[in-house]
């Protein structure tokens, strides 16, 4: 008995004390503390507390965003880019038990067999998440040059769950209704929130570092995320990026960012 509870003892320390912590250097983009956004930040955390959201109700708004998406567009679950994009989403997955919780996010490690991932069919160069389901354009599919890019772009996405920007969404969109007499229980307007309102500088950068983590430790080039952003800033196609979402970091610094971000952490010098 004292022998099966030293082994429980161990086997809980070492998950604890075994896990990856790495710097996230997020003063590294120019602007990623802009004032309007942390004017903003700094209203609605003052007027979020106390007010939660379940990670039920993130899994009921992903769902209803997929319902959208499926409205909208033609989604891709099978076939072989498909496999591709899932089988790349599974060994991000199982990377980030890995690492430490680098937030106070609650539900960090709690989405893993909740993420679904789909395939849009539009030329939009777009990315996007939304409770545990992950949604990738077949334009930037097709701009990506390898896997190990498709990997970047997809452990971003994650990470928005991961590190509880979905959810502060959420708190936002419900705190807003509750003040504006609206119930949170308007699903149309949950989703049209989701999809709407941009993620802040910060939090864009942070998904950045973090999503290089999760595809360093799945075994891939994380420095392709920097060839990424680099061809991305030499090309037209940022507009479409820029235009849908102008708070995300200018393409530039993310390719700078990320590129001391592996050497930082990684002693991984990239060309």
């Amino acid at each position: 008995m004292k022998k099966t509870l030293l082994l429980v003892a161990f086997a809980t320390a070492f998950t604890v004390f075994g896990q990856k912590k790495t710097n996230h250097d997020l003063s590294c983009f120019s602007s990623a503390l802009d004032p309007v956004g942390a004017i903003e930040e700094g209203i609605f955390s003052g007027l979020s507390n106390g007010v939660s959201v379940t990670l039920d109700e993130e899994l009921e708004v992903g769902q209803a965003v997929f319902d959208d998406m499926r409205e909208k567009y033609t989604l891709r679950t099978s076939g072989a880019d498909y496999d591709k994009v899932n089988s790349i989403m599974n060994k991000l997955i199982g990377q980030i038990s890995k690492f430490s919780n680098p937030t106070s996010h609650e539900h960090f490690g709690k989405y893993r067999y909740k993420y679904k991932i789909y395939i849009i069919e539009t030329d939009e160069i777009n990315a996007f998440t939304a409770g545990a389901r992950i949604f990738v354009t077949t334009g930037i599919y097709n701009f990506c040059k390898t896997e190990d890019e498709i990997a970047c772009i997809i452990g971003h996405e994650i990470c928005h769950n991961e590190l509880g920007h979905i959810n502060q969404k959420l708190k936002r969109h419900k705190t807003a209704t509750s003040i504006l007499g609206a119930g949170f229980g308007d699903m149309a307007a949950a989703v049209g929130s989701i999809l709407t309102s941009p993620f802040n500088q910060k939090n864009e950068g942070h998904c950045d570092l973090f999503g290089i983590d999760l595809a360093h430790s799945a075994g891939y080039d994380a420095c392709q995320n920097v060839k990424l952003w680099e061809r991305m800033n030499e090309s037209n196609g940022e507009k479409s990026v820029i235009d849908m979402f102008s708070s995300h970091p200018y393409s530039g610094d993310r390719a700078k960012c990320s590129k001391e971000h592996l050497k930082t952490n990684y002693n991984k010098k990239c060309q």
